[in-house]
């Protein structure tokens, strides 16, 4: 039914690694399984074609009837100087750190809740571009960030995707994905006097989930702080202008992203899911009317 247009979407989303629209649910699942749940690293980059230098140089030196003697130290000449090459681009390389588990995350929690949404549609945008771009660079000083002696520190931030669904029952679930990742470069002098240059990365991600539900429909409550903030959740409640919001926001912190979906998170329920599961079951909301929140 919507095949036309998800095509269409999907060309410039391949183009720019970017959408912001508003979509039906089932619209919704597909682009992510399609376009984003699909992502793979490219296994060739153009870089790679440096490699075919000392094979154009001995094409060349073979044709013009070169010495043998000659050809050897050119062509290994010529391979050592592209290899090199080839690793300085790899290490300046701009990279998509593109977190599949987080959208398979999202996905799933849209499944959970399809039935609940009001009129089926809902705002949403996704980005599975390069992170390591300069428009995404942090200052490191502003996150506490401090120089050390030969370490060089490069903070991104990116936002991922940011959901906004309606419910049938007038309240608003909003859903959010912040990465950032940290390269660490440094640079050691070895005992020798040679140097030595070693890249690491460290990744965030920021997963929140925000409820604003009607003062007339459900109540808060206030809870202890081991509830409110633990080593998984942290939560704010506040109310304005006849709403109250539920923000619960979860940190996780790894050293590796993996581009391909992990088959033991598959069949587990949604990190979102279990926020809200969390916040019934610490009773931090409660219905008034008969309205039913997610379950």
């Amino acid at each position: 039914m919507f095949e036309k247009e998800l095509l269409i979407d999907g060309k410039a989303f391949a183009k720019g690694q970017k959408i912001s629209a508003k979509r039906p649910t089932e619209y919704w699942l597909a682009f992510i399984k399609r376009y984003v749940l699909s992502y793979k690293k490219p296994w060739f980059h153009k870089r790679y074609l440096l490699f075919t230098i000392p094979v154009v140089i001995l094409i060349i030196m073979l044709l013009s009837d070169a010495d043998a003697d000659d050809i050897m130290p050119i062509i290994f000449v010529s391979s050592i100087f592209c290899f090199f090459i080839v690793i300085f681009l790899t290490a300046k390389a701009r990279q998509a750190i593109v977190p599949i588990n987080a959208f398979h995350e999202l996905a799933k929690f849209i499944i959970s809740i399809k039935g609940d949404i009001y009129k089926n549609r809902f705002d949403m945008r996704l980005n599975s571009g390069v992170i390591e771009e300069d428009v995404n660079l942090l200052d490191p000083n502003k996150i506490g960030l401090a120089k050390r002696h030969r370490t060089v520190f490069k903070p991104f931030e990116l936002e991922r995707f940011k959901a906004n669904i309606i419910l049938k029952d007038g309240s608003i679930c909003s859903l959010a994905l912040n990465q950032i990742t940290l390269r660490v470069t440094t640079t050691k002098r070895r005992s020798s006097g040679k140097t030595k240059t070693k890249m690491k990365r460290k990744h965030k991600f920021f997963h929140l989930l925000t409820l604003k539900l009607k003062d007339v429909d459900y109540q808060i409550f206030n809870q202890d702080n081991s509830i409110m903030a633990n080593d998984r959740f942290e939560i704010i409640l506040y109310t304005e202008n006849g709403f109250h919001y539920v923000k619960v926001k979860a940190k996780v912190k790894v050293s590796d992203v993996p581009s391909k979906l992990k088959e033991n998170t598959t069949h587990k329920p949604s990190l979102y899911t279990e926020m809200i599961q969390y916040l019934l079951d610490n009773k931090i909301m409660t219905k008034v009317a008969t309205n039913k929140l997610i379950q």
